[in-house]
């Protein structure tokens, strides 16, 4: 059976170890960004593709 017991809290140490270990992992096995992406932002490119622009005379707004 599994032990469920709670361990004492971390250390700075061991906490700092962790989250290095974890942006490791990340950037380790993330996708490199390409050109087109450091160009248009995530929040640009979902604008784009719903055809959002302040342009639009016809708006109310």
């Amino acid at each position: 059976m599994p032990d469920y017991t709670l361990k004492p809290d971390p250390s700075p140490e061991d906490a700092a170890a962790l989250i290095a270990a974890v942006e490791r992992f990340l950037s380790d096995t993330s996708t490199p960004p390409s050109e087109a992406d450091e160009v248009v932002s995530g929040w640009l490119r979902a604008a784009l593709q719903e055809g959002v622009g302040g342009s639009d005379t016809s708006s109310l707004w």
